[in-house]
């Protein structure tokens, strides 16, 4: 799964760096405080992925997905209309008014 893949990957990147600081290898010694925003922060975009959390009663709307739907709805419709009208034109223009 992806979801496990990014997890595993994570998780060995943070095992790595944490293997790396305390090890003293010159690097800069990261705080205790760095690795528990890093967990709040994981922990929080995992609540609101999942519904979680305050906002999880609130429906969540994201405006520019809707605004690109409705741009491109308008944008194909046009371009429809446009195929349209070159499709009667030329038949018209081929064979005439006579029906």
């Amino acid at each position: 799964m992806a979801g496990g893949r990014k997890r595993e990957w994570l998780r060995k990147k943070m095992a790595t760096a944490v293997a790396g600081t305390s090890a003293g290898a010159g690097g800069q010694q990261q705080s205790p405080q760095w690795a528990l925003r890093v967990r709040a922060l994981s922990a929080a975009l995992r609540r609101r992925r999942h519904g979680q959390g305050a906002a999880a009663g609130l429906p969540r709307v994201d405006f520019l997905r809707r605004l690109y739907e409705s741009v491109v709805f308008h944008l194909l419709w046009v371009i429809e209309s446009a195929v349209v009208l070159a499709t009667l034109c030329f038949f018209f223009l081929r064979f005439g008014f006579r029906l």
